[in-house]
Order: structure tokens, then C-alpha cells, then sequence
């Protein structure tokens, strides 16, 4: 561990960092200033629009804020080398890397090597390995490195990863790799908001469905009640409202606040990336946002994934993919002809999506699908389900006299503890018996399908009925 000190003064960054970070595809927004064009405006060549590329067992970093503009609003990001994303780094299987970090913000940071297997005064991580990087300080990582694949690294200080301190992390193998192709991209998910991240925690603090516009309204009750029946629509209700749960609720956060980047693009701006026909191309996916879960697709170009997470797995084509939080998957594409394809990431609420261009030639686009319908999770998708359930007991709910649970079906619903404790709020609840709930108790509640199966939403828009049953009436 080795930490160097440089001058108390703020600094700004050497031209030669400077330069480095407009190439690597760094954000610059019209300020007052003259400034510079936005990343990705027109006029700027699409070969610039990626983050460098940096090699070696050496690396220098500085990290400092910088001017940048996604939604048109002129907004600030935490920058590695004046790019965001940060440069990818290459490093190699076997080698001992160092690398110095240089914090020109006026508050700590710090950088994480997520997944790595690394010693932990090295990983990274404020208050737990290290104390963090203070301002006007150098601290210098030396980590040995005794793994391969796809990983990134990112900020672990305050809502600076959310700000945009991330970058892609290559990790070559030692001996000849056994995947097989002819040339590679990374492709990185982020998602952004003008927003101060702390400004967005504190109101997920005060209210986890903040940012949830499609709750359901006393509109969608009655409409359930009409395709449903009163009970069924009911009893289905209270269930949610016993977990303290909203089936619409699929992210915290949607597409109202984000803005989905795809290597610091945004959708307008279309990154691409090129291919010669019959080429074997591996594309590094890696997401890096805050909060976002992304459905991956390329239409009509199947995808082989090969690796997940840095590993290795058994090859297995698929048409769509989820990647979840902080996730990696490499996959293998091979375009057979001189077409243009879409890379469509569409958040798992489909209020948004990143997207890109795999072509032959840079002025080369593709149609950019819809997204698929709005999910709704159901009852199932939570482990549980309703089949069987009869209320003929139960009394005083609103008119539903003598509703009870005695008859219901306990079969799926092990566990289950919903018996009213003198904390419960009973009004309008009087005379319900649940006691034949017995033992449900939240950390025990099976949280998926036991067999493994993805739970609902899963990707595409036939999965599962649900997804059709989210009408108009369900927009707020």
C-alpha cells in the first residue's frame, strides 16, 4: 500500500490526460465558456465515442469531475481520465499490475475491482480494506492477478458510481484462450440522472415507491372486479398490501429519472460497432448501473453466451438475455451477411432502453424494436398462489359478510404466518380469521419458482398472460 500526497490545490488535469480523455469518449457539454461539443452530437466520428483503451501492467489514473450533457441539461459526472465511462483496462493473467490513482475531486473516492480475487487492502472498499483516497491524494494498488474474463471496476465513495466512475476491466489469460473469435467490444449499461444520487436515496428512504408512476388506481380494482369477481380481486389486494408489496413495482427507478447509456451513449447518439461478415464477434457486456436490471437482445442475430461473471460456462445460444446488477456476460455473434443489427437493452419495467448498431460500415443503422409490454408481477411469480383459496368465513370486510380462509388451500403456502397480531391494523378487517395461514414468515417465503425457472417478468412479451394484463387504467 503506498499513498503519495500532491499539492493541497485543486488541479486541473495534464493536457496530455486531458486530450486522452476527450478521445476516450468522455461527455463535454456547451457551458458558458464556448466549451465543447457533446459527446455523440453530430460532426463527432463514431470511433470516438468509446473509452480508451489501456494496456500494460502500469496504469495512471486521475479522478476529477467534468462537464457533461445526456439529457440536455448541463449536469457534472466524476470522471476517470476525463472520459465516462472511465478507459478500459487490459490487464494479463500472471502479472503483479500497479495502479496509481490520483483524486483531484474535492471529497474522498476510491476504486473497487469488482469480482476480483484480489488481497483485501486492495479491493478497494472505504472503511472496510481502506480509508479511501483523499482529496489531493495518490494512492498506489498493487494487485496480483490470478484470474481471467470479463469484470469493472467503479467508485465506492458516496453516489460517485452512479455519477459515472465506471470502466470496463479485461483480464487476458495466461495461456491461449479456448473462445474462439475474430474481433471484441465492450459493451457497458449505465444509467444516469441529472439528479443528485443522494437526492434520489433519501426519497427511496422516505418512500420505496417514489419513482413508481404505474401503481395500480381504484380504476384497475374495479376493473380486475369485473374480469375477476369481488373475491378473487380482494383477496388478491390484501395479500400485496400484507407484504407491504405493489405488483408494479419492478424497479426503483425508471426511465422517468434515468437515462440509459450504452459506452457513455445514449440512444440518440447510436454506438457502433463493426464486423465483417462471417467474423466471430465477442461482445463484453457488462452492467454497471445503479439500479437497473436490462433485457438484452440483438433481433434476428442469435447470441452463444460463453462466459458469465468472468467464468466460463457450458456455450448456450439464447435470443434474449437478463443481466442483472453489476453482472458480466460474453457472447458470441456471428453475422452471416452485409446487414446492419440492433443491440436493444430495454430496462426490466420497459420505461427505457440503451441501444446500439453492430455493422459493416459506420453509416450503417438498423430499425430499433419496441419495447415489450409493461409487466405486472403475479402472486406465482412471488411462489405463491391463490388456487383453491375460499372465503366463505370471512366477516365485515366492506359488505363481504362472513368471509373466511378456513377452506383455503395451504399446500403451496407452507410457512405462511398471516395471523393478525395486536399490531395489525384491523379496521375493516374485523372477524377475519387467518389462522389457517399459520407460519408464514417473510425470510422463509419462497421467492421464485421452486423449480428453478425464472420467475415473472422474464423476458419477452409472451411469457407469461400477466404482461397483457396491464391496461391503461394501470397509468397514474
Amino acid at each position: 500500500m503506498v499513498r503519495e500526497t500532491t499539492s493541497t490545490g485543486r488541479r486541473l488535469p495534464s493536457r496530455r490526460q486531458f486530450v486522452q480523455g476527450l478521445a476516450a469518449g468522455g461527455v463535454i457539454a456547451g457551458l458558458e465558456w464556448g466549451g465543447f461539443p457533446a459527446f455523440g452530437e453530430a460532426g463527432q466520428k463514431p470511433e470516438h465515442r468509446s473509452p480508451a483503451m489501456l494496456t500494460g501492467n502500469h496504469f495512471e489514473l486521475s479522478v476529477d469531475r467534468l462537464p457533461v450533457n445526456f439529457t440536455g441539461k448541463n449536469s457534472t459526472a466524476v470522471a476517470v481520465n476525463g472520459s465516462v465511462p472511465g478507459p478500459t483496462l487490459r490487464w494479463r493473467e500472471g502479472e503483479v499490475v500497479t495502479v496509481a490513482v490520483t483524486n483531484r475531486l474535492k471529497t474522498p473516492t476510491s476504486i473497487h475491482w469488482h469480482g476480483m480475487r484480489i488481497p483485501a487492502e486492495m479491493d478497494g472498499v472505504p472503511g472496510l480494506s481502506f480509508a479511501g483516497i483523499a482529496p489531493g491524494e495518490r494512492f498506489v494498488y498493487r494487485i496480483p492477478v490470478v484470474q481471467s474474463g470479463t469484470y469493472w471496476y467503479h467508485s465506492h465513495s458516496g453516489g460517485q458510481e452512479q455519477q459515472g466512475m465506471t470502466g470496463a476491466l479485461i483480464v487476458e489469460r495466461k495461456e491461449k484462450d479456448p473462445i474462439e473469435f475474430d474481433r471484441e467490444y465492450v459493451v457497458m449499461l449505465t444509467d444516469w440522472t441529472d439528479t443528485d444520487p443522494e437526492t434520489v436515496l433519501s426519497n427511496l428512504k422516505q418512500n420505496s415507491d417514489y419513482y413508481n408512476y404505474r401503481q395500480r388506481t381504484a380504476g384497475t380494482f374495479f376493473s380486475d372486479v369485473k374480469k375477476n369477481g369481488l373475491r378473487p380481486t380482494l383477496s388478491e389486494r390484501l395479500m400485496w398490501g400484507r407484504m407491504n408489496m405493489t405488483p408494479t413495482d419492478i424497479l426503483d427507478v425508471s426511465g422517468s429519472t434515468y437515462t440509459y447509456l450504452l459506452n457513455g451513449n445514449t440512444p440518440k447518439a447510436n454506438w457502433t460497432a463493426l464486423f465483417k461478415s462471417g467474423e466471430r464477434v465477442r461482445l463484453r457486456f457488462i452492467n454497471a448501473s445503479a439500479m437497473t436490471f436490462f433485457d438484452v437482445r440483438i433481433p434476428n442475430l442469435p447470441m452463444t453466451v460463453v462466459q458469465s461473471d468472468g467464468n466460463d460456462v457450458e456455450p448456450v445460444t439464447v435470443d434474449e438475455f437478463r443481466i442483472g446488477l453489476a453482472e458480466t456476460y460474453d457472447v458470441i455473434v456471428e453475422p452471416q451477411d452485409n446487414t446492419a443489427y440492433t443491440i436493444f437493452a430495454q430496462a426490466q419495467d420497459r420505461t427505457g432502453y440503451a441501444r446500439a448498431t453492430l455493422a459493416p460500415r459506420l453509416d450503417m443503422t438498423a430499425e430499433v424494436p419496441p419495447m415489450d409490454p409493461r409487466p405486472v408481477r403475479t402472486m406465482q411469480a412471488m411462489g405463491m398462489t391463490m388456487a383453491g383459496m375460499k372465503m366463505s368465513g370471512m366477516k365485515s370486510i366492506s359488505g363481504m359478510k362472513g368471509m373466511d380462509m378456513a377452506g383455503m388451500d395451504k399446500s403451496d403456502m407452507k410457512g405462511m404466518n398471516m395471523s393478525v397480531t395486536k399490531d395489525t391494523n384491523k379496521s375493516g378487517m374485523k372477524g377475519m380469521d387467518m389462522s389457517g395461514m399459520k407460519g408464514m414468515d417473510t425470510p422463509n417465503m419462497l421467492m421464485g419458482d421452486p423449480t428453478g425457472a425464472t420467475p415473472f417478468p422474464q423476458p419477452g412479451p409472451h411469457t407469461d398472460p400477466a404482461a397483457q394484463r396491464f391496461v391503461q387504467g394501470d397509468q397514474v
